[in-house]
C-alpha cells in the first residue's frame, strides 16, 4: 500500500496537473455520453454495434458459466439463439476485453457504455502525458478538446464498437515508440512489438503500424543496437500471430480490399479532424522524436492505405488521430503570435463541427410486451435492426432462452455487407410455410416500409390480415405478430452456414421449443 502511495504521490509531484485533467477528462466524457443519449439509446448506431455487442455477451457467458461443452459446439449453438456474433470476421481483442470488463460489471448496454467511456479515459490520458511535457498548457488541453470534438470520437463514445480501443492501442504504441527514439534500449523493442501485437488482435487496420518503426528509424538517423537477435524474434512473432489469425479466420485479402478495383480512402483521412488541421499537422513537422514519430505514422497510413483499399471509412483512420494533432500543435509553436492564431482560426473554421446523438428505436419496449422465451423471426428494413433486435433480447434473457431467426437469413441470403443479395422465397405461401417449419411464434418486423427488401415486403403482406397471426406487440417503428393457430407442416430444425460452417439446431423428437 505504502508503495502504491508512494508511486502516485511521485506522479503528482512530476505533474500537479495531471490528477486534476484526468478528473477533467472523465467528466467531459460521461457528459458527452449523458448529452447524446448514449446510456438510453439502443444497439441500431452502425450495422456493426449489435455483433460487437453480441460477442463479447457469448464469450462473458462461457466464461461466467464454464460450461464443460467443447466451446466451438457451444457458439454454434449460442449463434443458433442470437445469430450477430462476430467472432472470426474481426480478432477478438475488443470482445476479450468486454467479456473480461462484464465479469465484475455485468452485460449490458450500460456497462458496455461504461467501457467505452474508460478506454476514453485512458486514451485521453496517455494522450496528454504524450503532449503535457512537450507543448504549453493550452495547447494540450486544445489536443485533448479537438480529439473529443471529432465526429468518430463521439461515435465511438456513444456506441459498443472498437474504435477507441484501436485509439488506446495507438497511443501505447506511440509511447513505446518514443521510448525507442529516445532511449534506443532493447525493452522498448519488446514494448513495441506488444503494443503492435495488442493493436493487430483488435483490428485488422493495426497494418499501418508495421512499417512505423522502419521509416522512423531511418529519419532519426540513429540505429538501434539490439545485441541479440530476440527483439527481431519477438517482433516477427507478434506480426506471425496477427497473420496467422487473419488468414485462418477469414478471407484477408477480401476483406482488406487488396484490389485495383476500390477507390483509395484517403479522403475519409482529411475528413476525420478536417482538412484544415490536417494541412495545419503537414506544417509541423520537426527533427523531434515525437514529431518524426507522429509524421512516420501518417506517411505509412496512407501508404498502407493505397494497398489495403477497404480503409473507406473515418472510424479505420483513429490510430494516426493523435498523429494530427500532435503536428498540428507543433505548427502553432513554430510560428509567432499574430500568424499562428490564423493558423489555428483556419483549422477551426474547417473543423467538422458535429454533435453526435443516438435515439432509442424502441427495441427495449418491444421487448417488455412479448412473452419469452419464444421462437422469434425478425426482419428489418435497415442493416442495423436485426442486429439490435438480437442485443437487446440477449440482454433480456440468459443463454439459452429465446431462439432468434433473421429474416435476411432463412428468407432470403446475402453477403456480410448485403452485396449478392438472393430472394429464397417468392410468394407469401412460401413465407408461411417457412414460419411453420421453423415453429415460430413470434415475428418482428422493423420499420414497415414498402421500401424494405423484398422478402421484407412479402413478409409484411404476408402477415398482414393473416387469421393465423395477430398483432400482440408495437412501437412507433416495430410490430409484432404472435402466431394464433398450429403450425400447418412439419418442424425442421434451423440450419445456418455463415463463412462455410454448418450449425445446426439441436432438437428433441417432436419438441416445439428447443
Amino acid at each position: 500500500m505504502r508503495q502504491i502511495t508512494g508511486f502516485a504521490i511521485g506522479i503528482h509531484r512530476r505533474d500537479r496537473l495531471l490528477y486534476p485533467a484526468v478528473f477533467a477528462i472523465g467528466l467531459m466524457l460521461f457528459l458527452l455520453q449523458w448529452a447524446g443519449g448514449a446510456y438510453r439509446a439502443e444497439f441500431d448506431g452502425f450495422p456493426d454495434e449489435s455483433a460487437q455487442f453480441v460477442t463479447g455477451r457469448m464469450i462473458w457467458e462461457y466464461m461466467k458459466t464454464a460450461p464443460r461443452e467443447n466451446p466451438i459446439q457451444w457458439a454454434a449453438q449460442y449463434y443458433l439463439h442470437y445469430p450477430k456474433v462476430g467472432l472470426g470476421h474481426w480478432p477478438p481483442g475488443y470482445h476479450l476485453a468486454e467479456a473480461f470488463w462484464s465479469l465484475p460489471f455485468g452485460s449490458s448496454r450500460i456497462s458496455a457504455i461504461w467501457l467505452q467511456w474508460f478506454l476514453a479515459l485512458m486514451a485521453l490520458t496517455g494522450l496528454y502525458t504524450i503532449a503535457r511535457p512537450r507543448f504549453p498548457f493550452a495547447i494540450t488541453a486544445g489536443i485533448l478538446f479537438f480529439a473529443m470534438a471529432t465526429p468518430i470520437f463521439q461515435v465511438g463514445l456513444e456506441q459498443t464498437m472498437s474504435e477507441l480501443l484501436c485509439l488506446l492501442c495507438a497511443v501505447l504504441f506511440m509511447q513505446a515508440m518514443l521510448r525507442l527514439l529516445e532511449r534506443r534500449d532493447r525493452g522498448a523493442i519488446y514494448l513495441v512489438a506488444l503494443s503492435m501485437l495488442a493493436a493487430g488482435m483488435v483490428k485488422g487496420t493495426a497494418v499501418i503500424l508495421l512499417p512505423v518503426p522502419a521509416i522512423a528509424l531511418f529519419a532519426m538517423g540513429k540505429p538501434v543496437k539490439m545485441g541479440s537477435p530476440w527483439p527481431v524474434v519477438v517482433i516477427l512473432g507478434a506480426c506471425a500471430a496477427c497473420l496467422a489469425w487473419y488468414f485462418s479466420t477469414t478471407n484477408v485479402i477480401y476483406w482488406a480490399g487488396i484490389t485495383k478495383t476500390l477507390p483509395w480512402g484517403g479522403r475519409s483521412l482529411g475528413e476525420m479532424a478536417g482538412w484544415g488541421l490536417l494541412g495545419l499537422a503537414c506544417l509541423g513537422v520537426r527533427r523531434n522524436p515525437l514529431a518524426i514519430l507522429a509524421a512516420s505514422m501518417l506517411c505509412s497510413a496512407v501508404l498502407v492505405s493505397c494497398v489495403v483499399r477497404a480503409m473507406t471509412e473515418q472510424r479505420h483512420w483513429i490510430m494516426v488521430l493523435p498523429s494530427i494533432l500532435l503536428l498540428a500543435g507543433y505548427a502553432l509553436t513554430r510560428f509567432n503570435k499574430p500568424v499562428a492564431v490564423v493558423l489555428a482560426v483556419l483549422a477551426i473554421g474547417l473543423f467538422p463541427w458535429v454533435r453526435y446523438r443516438q435515439t432509442p428505436g424502441g427495441y427495449r419496449d418491444l421487448v417488455r410486451q412479448l412473452h419469452r422465451p419464444a421462437r422469434m423471426l425478425v426482419s428489418s428494413a435497415v442493416g442495423s435492426g436485426e442486429g439490435a433486435w438480437i442485443a437487446e433480447i440477449s440482454v433480456a434473457e440468459r443463454y439459452p432462452a429465446s431462439l432468434v431467426v433473421r429474416a435476411s437469413k432463412v428468407l432470403a441470403e446475402s453477403g456480410w455487407s448485403g452485396e449478392n443479395y438472393k430472394l429464397l422465397v417468392a410468394t407469401q405461401g412460401e413465407i408461411l410455410k417457412r414460419l411453420d417449419e421453423l415453429a415460430l411464434d413470434i415475428v418482428v418486423i422493423d420499420r414497415p416500409s414498402a421500401r424494405g427488401p423484398p422478402h421484407q415486403v412479402l413478409l409484411e403482406a404476408a402477415m398482414a390480415g393473416n387469421h393465423g397471426w395477430r398483432v400482440c406487440g408495437n412501437t412507433p417503428d416495430l410490430l409484432a405478430y404472435c402466431r394464433t393457430k398450429a403450425p400447418a407442416f412439419p418442424r425442421k430444425p434451423l440450419v445456418l452456414e455463415p463463412a462455410g460452417w454448418r450449425f445446426e439446431e439441436k432438437i428433441a423428437a417432436g419438441s416445439v421449443m428447443p
